[in-house]
């Protein structure tokens, strides 16, 4: 699941696109439910369950174990920690679209995040479009990712206060909270 997601995370992330509000809100929903506490306690537990596993071949620990370390060698660990900031990314880069469309698409070379980079700089640079959102279902999408980015970002900030080292890095801690703080700043 998560490097499904991942992809789909880049992807967005890296290519602009005329988002609406609709769009926005059934896009949150779905991805709202793939960072519920039980998938990511599972993410997060994954390598341990499966080395307790009696019947896990040595093959499939050692191949699991080297898909894991590709992904933390280029500092994108894949946990719940890790899942929980591509969400937020996703989230706030399809808003951010949605609120102030690009004037032109363009399609060729894809820069990492250069979609997620243009929306945020366009919303710095001019206001946001008033969109009148009346339906109260992508109203209530936008309050309850609003109240869920300030959460994590705030849980983060108590962990990493209590801490008395730095988090490392497969607890993606600096990004959510740098992720949280982008989304409700809109």
């Amino acid at each position: 699941m998560t490097p499904a997601l991942h992809g789909l995370y880049r992807a967005i992330i890296s290519t602009s696109y005329p988002w609406t509000p609709g769009q926005w809100e059934q896009l949150s929903t779905h991805l709202n439910t793939l960072i519920g506490p039980d998938n990511l306690d599972r993410l997060n537990r994954l390598l341990i369950d499966i080395h307790q596993e009696e019947d896990t071949s040595s093959e499939v620990i050692h191949f699991i174990q080297t898909f894991l370390a590709r992904y933390i060698s280029r500092g994108r660990p894949l946990s719940g920690y890790f899942l929980v900031c591509c969400v937020i990314e996703t989230q706030w880069t399809v808003l951010a679209q949605a609120l102030a469309p690009a004037q032109t698409i363009k399609y060729g070379n894809i820069v990492e995040a250069a979609a997620a980079n243009k929306a945020w700089l366009a919303l710095m640079r001019k206001a946001a479009l008033d969109l009148h959102i009346t339906d109260e279902k992508t109203r209530n999408t936008l309050k309850s990712t609003m109240r869920y980015a300030m959460q994590c970002f705030t849980d983060l900030h108590v962990q990493i206060e209590e801490m008395d080292t730095e988090p490392t890095i497969d607890t993606y801690a600096w990004e959510t909270m740098s992720e949280s703080l982008v989304r409700n700043s809109m």
